[in-house]
């Protein structure tokens, strides 16, 4: 009896909503259009049902994608059963809400001259609004239907709104209107049904009049206006604004990843979410409501969210001081970027980005010209100390990414250099673009080591043993990733720790940051980059870090006559209102050897001072994460007992296997390319064509890293009668 009950029941909800007739002929699926069509009413229109209803548009349409979801992961009938139930009833109070919605317009398509009714002028909230109609074309099933117009770009002499409608049955199609001007419009809507030539019908909308926003961000250092990171959006429509004043980066980014002015930090929380980058005070019109304001400037400073009313007529004015909870330089650590890609062609390109680093308070940041075997991106005006951008204490300074490949041994990375160094006719001999970067004094590194995206272990077991390698990324896109990273420094090779945001394809500059220690040396491009080549840093996306053993610093060497007491110091902290509890944790080759964490909610601050044994060396690295799932990590501070390596001893073997691993890697990729290249299926592929070419060349190299791995097999073995502890 309850079987057959619940079966009536589906029966009849499936045949409400117009979908199958037989649930024999399988389970039904939502109605064609359904899911948009929620979501639609429920982010960004639900204005048009008012206040009260708002919540149970958006439980609707939770309630249908979860349905749709347990439907499609169904594994059995009865399963599927219970998931078509639960979406029909949602469908079917869904579309109670739209037939009893004061704003439904309709039209008949069955009556001779088809008109709109009520007949408009329909009022919108804003230059933003929607018309959510009921249309009518005989017998069947009901469809739904979404479209947008954006009315800054109308096509020919019309503002042309499309609605795709179902050739019978009832279509109930909500169109959003945006960029829509204040006052009476006309706009021309167009009903296009299958078979059927398009319907035009015409329908007059009004907008009330604007208000006015005035907006200042104030620094919290100087007290004077500073760029920011805004966010405007309007609760009407859940929609963001661009700033009067917001910098479209699009054209500085040759196309390449998210290329747009509007950037959401891969971070949590209120981090992550969409700001444009305003280089200053601001006066523009909005639509009458409530509007969100955003702001942010960095990690270093809370994050401001204020609600203000515009009202139609109105100017309201607000000036914003985002507090520092706390300051980096006065402690002498100071944050760079080292992976930023955009253009620089131009005093208005170089303004642009000096006002997206200084919003984001990034001191330093390393823009990165990029290059591949064809050709080169994010073109700049030169190299070295002459094409430095410098604007108080925010400097840019050109880069390099490049060589680069994906499928074969990695991406690089080079700060601090005076010309860009590229050849692709040897281009996968990375230790030559190395030695050429350190002939010019500058840095060289491996971006996304964190990830170990494009095979980058590959060229790191052939270059970071022969001490080609300053720097790897171990923090991006808020992923701190050690694994790589661990396994090097465990064989007793010192590497820097360094973070980049990778943008466009990261969110914004500085999302991750590397901090360099200056101490009481002035800042300046020069200081920095002498700081970073000693390995004086630290990564973060949030938490803050300070950490030393005995009096040395990361990236400092620590050398030991003997086994003694080595004094550790570190101190986690963040920001009090969104990074409780932190977690602190020193790392000894890999492993944890002491913890602590935050027990006050209003103040995440984790302190660890203890004593270890120096034992017979070993590295020693300071890490933390913060409740919000933000991260920070040290260089390793290098503890060296006279006449032994600071390596992970009892772990070689394993750690020289991989690498060896890696090397058989690329010898079975110059192998495959070169018999590719030798059946003639290489002419439209030239990276692996010049694979094939620079074998030789490559092979080499790995020869010499086997002998490096061979060599330290051998100091391993002449290292275990000096050693106390033995494995």
């Amino acid at each position: 009896m309850n079987t057959r009950h619940h079966l009536l029941k589906l029966a009849f909800a499936v045949a409400v909503l117009g979908l199958a007739p037989h649930l024999t002929a399988g389970t039904p699926s939502p109605p064609p259009g359904v899911l948009d069509f929620a979501g639609r009413l429920a982010h960004n229109h639900w204005y048009l049902f008012g206040e009260a209803n708002r919540a149970e548009l958006e439980s609707l349409n939770r309630e249908l994608r979860t349905a749709d979801q347990q439907r499609r992961d169904a594994r059995d009938d009865a399963a599927r059963e219970a998931a078509a139930t639960r979406g029909a009833k949602a469908a079917g109070r869904l579309l109670e809400l739209v037939k009893q919605c004061p704003r439904l317009l309709r039209l008949d398509l069955a009556t001779p001259r088809p008109s709109l009714t009520p007949a408009g002028p329909v009022e919108q909230p804003g230059d933003t609004g929607a018309l959510l109609i009921e249309v009518l074309a005989g017998a069947g099933r009901p469809d739904f239907s979404t479209s947008l117009a954006d009315l800054s770009q109308p096509r020919g002499e019309s503002s042309r709104v499309t609605f795709d409608v179902a050739a019978g049955g009832t279509t109930y199609a909500v169109a959003g209107l945006e960029h829509l001007p204040f006052g009476r419009t006309t706009l021309q809507l167009q009903f296009n049904r299958p078979g059927q030539p398009a319907l035009p019908v015409s329908l007059d909308v009004t907008t009330p009049p604007p208000g006015r926003l005035k907006l200042t961000i104030l620094s919290d250092d100087t007290g004077q206006p500073t760029p920011a990171m805004v966010r405007l959006m309007w609760r009407t429509d859940g929609l963001q604004r661009r700033p009067a004043n917001g910098i479209e980066f699009a054209p500085q980014f040759d196309g390449q990843g998210s290329a747009t002015g509007v950037r959401a930090a891969n971070l949590p929380g209120p981090l992550g979410v969409h700001f444009w980058c305003s280089p200053g005070p601001f006066d523009m019109a909005l639509a009458p409501g409530v509007w969100q304001i955003g702001v942010r400037r960095g990690v270093e400073h809370e994050v401001l969210f204020e609600d203000v009313t515009i009202k139609s007529g109105e100017t309201v004015e607000r000036t914003l001081r985002p507090k520092r909870w706390t300051d980096l330089r006065k402690l002498g650590w100071w944050s760079g970027d080292d992976h930023v890609h955009t253009r620089i062609l131009s005093d208005d390109d170089a303004r642009n980005v000096m006002a997206w680093v200084q919003a984001e308070d990034v001191h330093l940041a390393n823009i990165v010209k990029m290059g591949d075997i064809y050709r080169t991106y994010f073109e700049q005006r030169g190299f070295g100390p002459a094409y430095r951008v410098v604007d108080g204490e925010y400097i840019l300074s050109p880069g390099q990414e490049c060589p680069r490949t994906h499928d074969q041994i990695g991406h690089t990375l080079a700060m601090n250099i005076t010309a860009m160094v590229r050849d692709p006719e040897r281009y996968f001999l990375y230790d030559t673009v190395f030695d050429a970067v350190h002939a010019q004094g500058g840095l060289s590194g491996y971006a996304h080591v964190n990830s170990g995206m494009f095979h980058v272990h590959r060229d790191m077991s052939l270059n970071v043993p022969r001490a080609k390698v300053d720097f790897v990324e171990i923090l991006q896109f808020n992923h701190l990733g050690t694994d790589l990273y661990y396994e090097f420094l465990n064989l007793g090779c010192k590497l820097t720790a360094s973070a980049g945001s990778d943008v466009p394809w990261g969110g914004t500059v500085g999302e991750v940051r590397a901090y360099t220690y200056l101490g009481g040396e002035p800042f300046t491009a020069d200081n920095w980059f002498a700081a970073f080549g000693r390995g004086r840093t630290f990564t973060t996306s949030g938490p803050m870090l300070e950490f030393r053993v005995d009096d040395a610093l990361p990236g400092d060497e620590l050398v030991v006559k003997s086994d003694r007491a080595l004094r550790v110091r570190a101190r986690a902290w963040g920001d009090p209102r969104r990074m409780a509890p932190v977690k602190l944790e020193i790392v000894r080759h890999g492993e944890v050897i002491r913890a602590a964490e935050s027990q006050d909610p209003k103040k995440p601050e984790a302190v660890l001072d203890f004593t270890v044994d120096a034992g017979d060396g070993c590295w020693i690295a300071a890490r933390a994460r913060a409740g919000d799932g933000t991260t920070a990590h040290t260089t390793s501070v290098y503890v060296i007992r006279e006449g032994l390596r600071f390596w992970k001893y009892d772990a070689i073997d394993d750690l020289i296997a991989k690498r060896q691993a890696s090397l058989k890697e690329i010898e079975n990729i110059v192998a495959e390319a070169r018999r590719l290249d030798a059946e003639g299926k290489l002419e439209n592929d030239r990276y692996r064509k010049l694979l094939a070419r620079q074998g030789d060349a490559l092979l080499e190299r790995v020869a010499l890293a086997r002998g490096i791995y061979d060599g330290l097999k051998r100091t391993a073995e002449a290292e275990r009668s000096l050693r106390t502890r033995q494995p």
